[in-house]
């Protein structure tokens, strides 16, 4: 869940910038994948490996995605569909870069992204990684009645925005931190009248603005406990491999390898916050370091969001996150893919400016 910073360029900007100097092993690149906020209209136009990917879907799980690919008022928030959706756009546009030799050095995902993330890291079968969706989705569903909601806060710093929810738990509204997805943007989830309690305070401890999210559920909090206990009783037939690219959860920020604790993040990421912030800066700072014998000036040379294009949904967020977090490293090349014809390097995405942080 997210609100997005940035623009992607017009047709006349579109001019490719020159090729950051690479490390000793060549261009290196961070792969990113969103997740709920994604879906857009006509997903999967002009990807070649969709329809494959549709059919293995159908055969999956008896979901129809061609149609509902073009996600209409009905559609949109149809949990099972979304999510499977999601990961089959995402997928089918890794699958086009790495028709074109492209290959990620280390994969993150934002919340429900983490699972295209794990299918193009060969840590999860794309078969299984759909079954997780629908039932993900279905036990989502089941919470999605209206009366629970999400809100980005925009321009207060994450910590400012943490006192407020902690003053309004300690009197009793129930609102938390849902996501930590750069220095200037967080995300709560609540009730909808916590979460309207809660505005005038983020603003008077510092946010620009607030925005009620689309979303008819308290995503990434304490309500997602059922949604828990049902992607529990999904997962344990499933296989989890060790990653084969270096891959960063978004519950911890921090680089998972064993199967085991990657079992345990995906149930435990529908209840606790998103940490972007701290996945994207920690995947940056370890890449810097990755190499043996490294003076410090390598790192990744891009950062590729993959499967949302029109517009990016976390490029301005990754923009924000290295001039904040990372401000000694060269920023990577930002850009992004979801066409065959954006692949393998993706389309140059330029962040305008974020609002300022307040403390």
């Amino acid at each position: 869940m997210f609100h997005r910073y940035g623009r992607a360029r017009t047709s006349s900007e579109r001019q490719r910038p020159s090729q950051p100097t690479a490390g000793p092993g060549g261009p290196r690149s961070l792969w990113v994948f969103a997740g709920q906020g994604a879906q857009q209209p006509h997903m999967g136009v002009g990807l070649s490996a969709a329809p494959d990917l549709f059919e293995r879907v159908r055969s999956v799980a008896g979901l129809d995605l061609a149609p509902a690919c073009v996600l209409d008022e009905t559609a949109h928030w149809d949990q099972p569909v979304v999510q499977a959706a999601i990961l089959t756009i995402e997928t089918a546009s890794a699958q086009a870069c790495r028709a074109r030799g492209a290959r990620p050095d280390a994969v993150l995902g934002h919340s429900f992204g983490e699972y295209a993330a794990l299918v193009i890291a060969e840590s999860l079968t794309f078969d299984d990684a759909v079954r997780l969706a629908v039932a993900r989705g279905q036990a989502m569903a089941g919470l999605a009645d209206g009366s629970t909601a999400m809100a980005a806060v925009i321009g207060a710093t994450n910590e400012a925005v943490e006192e407020v929810c902690d003053d309004l738990l300690r009197s009793g509204v129930p609102v938390h931190v849902a996501a930590y997805n750069s220095p200037g943007q967080t995300v709560l989830a609540g009730t909808r009248e916590g979460l309207a309690l809660a505005a005038p305070r983020l603003r008077a401890a510092g946010a620009a603005r607030t925005r009620t999210l689309p979303v008819p559920f308290a995503a990434h909090s304490p309500y997602m406990a059922a949604v828990q206990e049902r992607l529990g009783q999904a997962l344990e037939p499933i296989r989890v491999d060790p990653p084969r690219v270096p891959y960063y959860s978004s519950v911890t920020g921090d680089r998972v390898r064993r199967p085991d604790e990657i079992r345990a993040l995906l149930v435990r990421s529908v209840a606790e916050p998103v940490r972007f912030r701290q996945a994207v800066a920690n995947a940056l700072s370890e890449g810097y370091e990755s190499y043996e014998g490294s003076d410090g000036s390598e790192g990744y040379d891009s950062v590729l969001e993959v499967g949302s294009d029109r517009p990016p949904r976390l490029l301005g967020l990754v923009g924000e996150i290295c001039r904040c977090d990372v401000p000694e490293r060269p920023p990577p090349r930002l850009c992004a893919v979801a066409a065959d014809r954006d692949a393998p390097d993706g389309r140059p995405f330029v962040p305008t400016a974020a609002p300022a942080v307040r403390s």
